[in-house]
């Protein structure tokens, strides 16, 4: 679960646009305990990567005061519980301003009043050199006037922002980023507490911008190793109390205004847990876990079926099964190595032993769920290198890789003597063709290594499987490219990645970002790159124009094959019947509906 989501950037937090309305004060109470399959990693701030199992407690605390809200289309509409008025104007060189006007009842959980400085504090301080040099990345503002001139220290102004009073604020969007369908996004960051971050700073606005009017290199270092794991002031709809023993404890926060229909939660306590992949719905039924989130293994999802007093709560996933590899480093950087390695997985093996009919294949990076993929499906499907199952294509692709001798260096590798033992291509330098793989999900990756072991060795490949903790495939998927060479090991991970709304690869594939972690795989390509600038440069109604360019954009995702599609399937949320209204869809988990959720007396 990498970005994972697909990577959410800095403080951007959207809430979810859902059916029903803001009632009468309802009884708060009792406790829902939530397990996951991973522990969450504890950086429970923006800035530090995100997996989603921290992304789960991150929306929870954070996601409370967004201008915006996904709708059960998939569509992005302003969040009226938050947003009073947006304006825009266009100057004569073409920079747009967005004038925002906050609603004036909104409050931290510690029940301070969230004003617009709070919205101001918070571009300045994700973009600012002091949160980098205190060990954060943040691209809040990058398509802002003034971004790259503050980032970088240049200047204490950053000059796209004004502070206009308590209430309101605007963003100037430089021309060069215009048209965006992406474009809502820019100006959707949550606010930052600053009267807890920086109590001593504030913010000036004049004709150059805006900037603090301080030094915040100290609050930022102290944010960083302090709040970063234990937020003390947040928006979202749940405090922080503790994370222990792998458990993240929440409570309600009375202070939240609720969500974009103006509902608060009644669930009091929330527990998220880590569970074991092999005893997790044995717990469900045993009532030491009340949800288990997006469940893709068909034989647990036909025993919760099938018990009285549970529930399986299916909807189509906004997001796919994937192999990621590095693309700057090792046999992977070569783009036939990488077609050679998805020549030689049986994806069908994972649609029967794993998710058991509730998913099919795609061949390019799509969900079931996103509406592009629905609409282009069929024409798509004719265009696309298909990915199956050959040994032999696999083989035609490795001999146009350096990996094409024996192990003397010299002598071409001979396909008919690589019958399972230990026959292994090599490069002129004499070295091995091997690959290292991480597995994030046990299951998936148990079938996966049955199925490779028993087809790599015929292509000549030393494949290897380990299931290293989830802090080490985070580590090595998104920071190997820090490490020097001979530190780095492993080439390919089997893991799941989500869907941003709406769906920009800018942020995960784009050249713009090799040498950073939004980049995961250090992938470059100049072609790739056009199909994505051409999907942005979009008006965010041109719906058809951003389906052209996304269709070429999957057209060449597809040949330069940078991670390996495995499956796009539906998600169960596994449950028992005390817990109600779970009306999960593609692009709202249980965290992002939780106002709607209720417990059983």
């Amino acid at each position: 679960m990498k970005k994972i989501l697909a990577i959410l950037l800095a403080t951007v937090m959207l809430l979810v646009l859902v059916a029903g309305c803001g009632g009468a004060t309802q009884k708060v109470g009792g406790t829902l305990t939530v397990g996951y399959g991973r522990a969450a990693t504890g950086d429970f701030i923006h800035g530090f990567g995100n997996s989603a199992y921290d992304l789960s407690i991150k929306t929870l605390l954070h996601g409370g005061a967004s201008m915006f809200v996904v709708t059960l289309e998939g569509h992005l509409e302003t969040n009226k519980t938050t947003l009073r008025s947006l304006d825009e104007e266009v100057d004569d060189e073409g920079n747009k301003t967005y004038t925002i006007t906050i609603q004036r009842d909104l409050k931290w959980s510690d029940g301070e009043r969230i004003t617009a400085k709070d919205y101001v504090a918070a571009y300045l301080w994700n973009a600012s050199p002091q949160w980098i040099e205190a060990g954060a990345d943040s691209y809040e503002g990058v398509e802002l006037i003034g971004w790259e001139a503050y980032n970088e220290g240049e200047t204490e102004y950053f000059a796209g922002i004004q502070l206009i009073d308590d209430w309101k604020y605007s963003l100037t969007v430089a021309a060069e980023e215009l048209p965006n369908y992406s474009e809502y996004m820019y100006i959707s960051a949550s606010p930052i507490p600053l009267h807890s971050y920086a109590p001593e700073i504030n913010i000036v606005s004049d004709e150059n911008g805006s900037k603090f009017d301080g030094d915040i290199a100290d609050d930022a270092m102290r944010v960083a190793t302090e709040e970063r794991f234990a937020p003390t002031v947040v928006c979202g709809p749940y405090t922080f109390v503790s994370f222990e023993n792998n458990v993240v404890t929440l409570k309600v926060n009375l202070n939240y205004k609720g969500d974009s229909n103006g509902k608060k939660p009644t669930i009091e306590y929330i527990q998220q847990i880590e569970v074991s992949d092999a005893t997790d719905v044995d717990m469900l039924f045993a009532g030491d876990v009340d949800y288990l989130p997006e469940e893709i293994v068909g034989e647990k999802i036909e025993r919760v079926k099938a018990e009285p007093g549970f529930e399986a709560h299916s909807f189509l996933r906004n997001g796919y099964g994937v192999m990621n590899m590095a693309c700057d480093w090792g046999p992977t950087a070569d783009v036939n190595v990488r077609w050679a390695i998805a020549c030689l997985v049986d994806r069908n093996a994972l649609l029967e032993q794993v998710l058991e009919g509730y998913g099919g294949l795609v061949d390019t990076e799509a969900g079931e769920a996103q509406w592009m993929y629905q609409m282009k499906k069929g024409e798509l499907q004719e265009q696309l290198i298909p990915i199956a199952l050959s040994v032999s294509r696999a083989n035609e692709y490795l001999d146009k890789t350096e990996w094409k001798f024996e192990a003397d260096g010299t002598t071409p590798f001979d396909p008919s003597k690589a019958t399972g033992g230990g026959y292994f291509r090599h490069n002129a330098a004499g070295e091995m063709l091997t690959i290292v793989h991480g597995a994030a999900n046990a299951q998936v990756g148990a079938v996966l290594e049955i199925e490779f072991l028993k087809n790599t060795p015929l292509a000549g490949i030393n494949y290897n499987f380990e299931y290293p903790d989830w802090d080490t495939i985070l580590d090595q998927l998104y920071f190997a490219f820090r490490l020097p060479d001979e530190e780095r090991y492993f080439s390919t991970f089997s893991m799941g990645t989500g869907f941003g709304v709406p769906f920009d690869p800018y942020y995960s594939w784009h050249s713009d970002f090799l040498g950073t972690y939004i980049n995961a795989a250090q992938f470059e390509d100049a072609e790739l790159d056009s199909h994505i600038i051409s999907m942005r440069r979009r008006e965010p109604t041109d719906h058809e124009g951003y389906l052209d360019a996304w269709f070429k954009y999957a057209i060449r995702w597809n040949q330069m094959l940078p991670s390996i599609p495995l499956y796009s399937n539906e998600y169960f949320d596994l449950h028992s019947s005390r817990v109600q209204n779970v009306n999960t869809n593609p692009f709202a988990s249980w965290y992002a509906i939780i106002s709607e959720i209720t417990l059983a007396d």
